[in-house]
């Protein structure tokens, strides 16, 4: 990856967590802490992106598929593969109850 283009990627990154603030904000459980139902969404959707992303384009280039993805309409797909279960499990994730059981003593 070119250096202009991880630069672009890295600040598209950044303006989606930004903007997932409110909508971070809005979905969480009443008993989430808003900065942990945050850093929930966050870290939950980073992995999960980051996995599947791995995956797919593992099995692109394994199903030699990978020139397609040079297509806008693959590409579009590739990329709601990616990022649709994502923002679904970390959704799912920042919207659960804060987890009651007492620390170990």
């Amino acid at each position: 990856m070119e250096n202009g283009t991880f630069v672009a990627v890295l600040l598209i990154w950044i303006a989606f967590f930004i903007l997932a603030i409110p909508l971070v904000l809005r979905m969480r459980h009443p008993d989430q802490r808003p900065f942990a139902a945050y850093l929930i969404f966050v870290s939950i959707f980073t992995l999960i992106a980051g996995i599947l992303f791995a995956v797919l384009s593992w099995l692109a280039v394994l199903l030699g598929l990978s020139p397609a993805l040079e297509r806008l309409l693959p590409s579009i797909v590739f990329l709601l593969l990616v990022f649709v279960p994502a923002l679904l499990v970390a959704t799912w994730q920042a919207r659960k109850p804060r987890w009651r059981k007492a620390p170990p003593t």
